[in-house]
């Protein structure tokens, strides 16, 4: 438990801070474009890279590669670097030729007559640009996961800073010191992107070199191990890019409406949920992910099983409360955050039910997320695949019935309910899981985490009705640093009072320091 709390305590710190200049990233973003259509057009653009890096980069690639890697590194490290040597050959390769066709596809589809000078034709001439960082994060994804199979987690945590400060420093650039229009600060925040690329490839790369000695080169033989890795890549790849699409369907339908400021405010909700989602949820997969791919298919079932019991313990523990003070705190939020420049009083009106909704898929994005990672240790990529085609249908139907009535608030709605089935399908078809124990109070310590958010949930309303609700920016600012401590506090104890294990072990630990 030490050495995962340790790993755990690295990964979150430097997650946190990554999303905090992710953060300031976003706040900087806003404050230059506001839900203006070139914003917008950035944002639609950015999507495509980002659903390929979580498809094949973060994703099911490198749920494929880890298992077989780490048993490979066990039996020889030799030949366990020319398999990273096999599946980055293919990557450069397959990638660099997808970027290019795409690339040159958005680039003169965006100068075609009948896309003009619409937003469609701002989306894809900035796609045509940062569409490159494809081939580039992908590639550095699974050198990362390489690294974790050694128990090395740093360069993978501290690689999404790069990409921040690339993207901070470009509209400072752009904006206020050269003060360049927003249609060129765009552009300019498209080349960050590919800066930002090369930074995060090379940073893995050269770890691989100094550590274990690893030198690249083209290989493109078709070992034992590279065919298990393209068996349980192409089915869970498909997962995954259902996953993506799905992603796809609500960003597209929000860039659709009339009105501007629909796809902002979704991203802007989706980000702020991202926040407690990376920091700790997707920490949480990273650390223990390799620990159940040496487990789930030994002897020593019950090693893995504590381990997705500990993952979903912790991740459920930390992502409800949060998705509870999200919404409780949603108004101050968005405004000590983002009201300022182009993003004014009315956008975070408007922005503040959007957010309300997404918080509450919070706690199923993070608990799909963990689950999907437990069937891909035990190399069942299939599982995964029917509950994304499940919540891809879901959020497809309820989309188009709720968009004409209730517009962006209909696709909030619909990528929560989706993320719920999708969860409840996952959870009720992993055969070691039992309701009893879900509803029973170990070894989830589920009625701890609900008391808990609950008491939690009443402290914050009963601050905020004698408060009587911040106005102003700075009373918002004092508001947050004052509550949010508290709230944290009071949701701490309550779990230490109802037995909650990591909170008795964090709580010993002080003590004996």
């Amino acid at each position: 438990m030490g050495k995962v709390l340790g790993r755990l305590s690295l990964v979150s710190s430097l997650t946190l801070f990554s999303r905090f200049l992710g953060l300031a990233r976003d706040v900087l973003f806003f404050g230059c474009f506001g839900a203006s259509l070139v914003g917008e057009a950035f944002i639609l653009a950015f999507t495509f890279p980002n659903l390929f890096r979580r498809m094949l980069g973060e994703g099911t690639l490198s749920s494929a590669f880890i298992p077989v890697f780490t048993e490979t590194l066990r039996e020889s490290k030799a030949k366990a670097l020319d398999l990273l040597n096999q599946v980055t050959s293919r990557l450069f390769i397959f990638l660099g030729v997808i970027t290019l066709i795409v690339s040159l596809f958005s680039y003169y589809a965006s100068g075609l007559v009948w896309v003009g000078e619409t937003k469609w034709a701002n989306g894809l001439f900035l796609n045509s640009i940062s569409f490159g960082y494809v081939v580039l994060i992908c590639s550095s994804a699974i050198m990362v996961g390489a690294l974790n199979s050694t128990g090395r987690f740093f360069e993978g945590a501290f690689s999404p800073i790069l990409l921040n400060l690339c993207m901070i420093s470009s509209m400072l650039l752009g904006k206020y010191f050269l003060r360049m229009e927003i249609s060129d600060v765009a552009i300019l925040l498209c080349f960050s992107v590919l800066i930002a690329g090369v930074l995060q490839l090379f940073l893995p790369w050269l770890k691989l070199k100094s550590e274990m000695g690893w030198r690249w080169q083209i290989s493109m033989s078709d070992t034992k191990e590279m065919s298990q890795i393209k068996a349980l890549f192409w089915v869970g790849a498909l997962g995954a890019a259902v996953g993506q699409v799905n992603i796809l369907i609500s960003r597209f339908l929000a860039y659709s409406l009339e009105e501007s400021g629909g796809l902002s405010y979704l991203f802007l909700s989706s980000r702020l949920v991202e926040l407690p989602l990376g920091v700790f949820a997707i920490a949480i997969s990273t650390v223990l992910f390799p620990e159940m791919a040496k487990t789930a298919g030994g002897v020593n079932r019950a090693k893995f099983w504590e381990s997705v019991c500990t993952g979903l313990r912790l991740t459920a523990g930390i992502t409800i409360p949060a998705a509870m003070g999200l919404a409780f705190l949603s108004a101050p939020i968005l405004t000590a955050l983002f009201q300022w420049g182009e993003f004014g009083t009315e956008e975070v009106g408007q922005a503040k039910g959007i957010l309300i909704i997404s918080s509450m898929g919070l706690p199923f994005y993070a608990i799909s997320t963990f689950l999907v990672k437990v069937y891909h240790s035990k190399k069942n990529m299939k599982l995964p695949l029917q509950a994304a085609v499940v919540s891809m249908l879901t959020n497809l139907l309820l989309s188009l019935l709720l968009i004409s009535d209730y517009q962006v608030h209909g696709l909030a709605w619909a990528n929560v309910l989706a993320a719920a089935l999708q969860s409840v399908y996952l959870a009720i078809r992993l055969e070691e899981l039992r309701l009893k124990e879900i509803l029973s109070n170990r070894p989830f310590f589920t009625y701890s985490i609900i008391l808990s958010t609950s008491l939690m949930a009443l402290f914050l309303w009963v601050a905020d009705y004698l408060y009587l609700g911040p106005v102003t920016k700075i009373e918002c600012i004092i508001f947050l640093l004052v509550m949010i401590p508290l709230s944290v506090m009071v949701y701490g104890r309550s779990l230490f009072f109802f037995g909650f294990p990591e909170a008795s072990s964090l709580m010993n630990r002080f003590r004996k320091k």
